[in-house]
């Protein structure tokens, strides 16, 4: 369920529509990080956690429906800090399961969707915060582009059609690669290992039951 949102989030981001790519974003972002609540957040912390949740959420609403999606601040550094909190709790319990299944892959491949959308929310906030574009050409990130830059980043492709300028971007740019490049080392290798065991686990109390036939 989570992945398929972050799915839906990231293609409905890339409609060109701006005021679709903010709710579409808050939305999906919003119902990640409850379902997140719901199965990682202790139950005695967990009305605080949606208290916040929907403090943050209207916030951001506010904030779109008084000055738009193109001009907003705190939407974007919500939208980062909700989503690199989700991915930070998903990494963290796919890590700690010990033979990682399906749910796992599932919930590891919506951490790397969530890191993407979380940095082009970033990028956004930097280029309308800072005096100087992010873009070394000059022009200003839309939403779309944004995203497109991210994940181009975060799976270091690396096309050359938009570029971070000195100033500003290519500090942030190098982290995401980097941890881009971390992520598929550490936490895919581990889901790999985990699922390795588990299979290896599972095929010696088949041929124990068997033999015990």
């Amino acid at each position: 369920m989570i992945l398929a949102v972050c799915t839906a989030t990231v293609v409905l981001t890339v409609t060109g529509v701006d005021a679709l790519t903010a709710v579409s974003g808050l939305v999906g972002l919003m119902l990640v990080t409850g379902t997140l609540i719901e199965t990682s957040v202790r139950e005695q912390h967990r009305l605080r956690a949606w208290i916040l949740l929907v403090v943050l959420v209207c916030v951001a609403g506010i904030e779109l429906a008084i000055v738009g999606s193109s001009d907003a601040l705190l939407s974007p550094a919500i939208v980062m800090l909700m989503g690199l909190g989700a991915a930070f709790a998903v990494t963290r319990n796919v890590l700690r399961v010990p033979y990682p299944g399906t749910t796992s892959l599932a919930a590891s491949g919506c951490a790397y969707l969530l890191i993407g959308y979380s940095f082009a929310s970033l990028y956004l906030l930097v280029d309308r915060a800072t005096a100087d574009s992010f873009l070394l050409s000059g022009e200003a990130l839309t939403p779309e582009s944004s995203i497109y830059f991210s994940f181009v980043t975060l799976t270091t492709l690396g096309f050359g059609d938009l570029t971070p300028a000195p100033s500003s971007g290519r500090t942030l740019v190098t982290l995401e690669a980097m941890l881009g490049q971390a992520y598929i080392a550490v936490a895919v290798a581990r889901l790999v290992a985990g699922m390795a065991v588990g299979s290896n686990e599972s095929d010696r109390s088949d041929q124990g039951a068997e033999s015990g036939r």
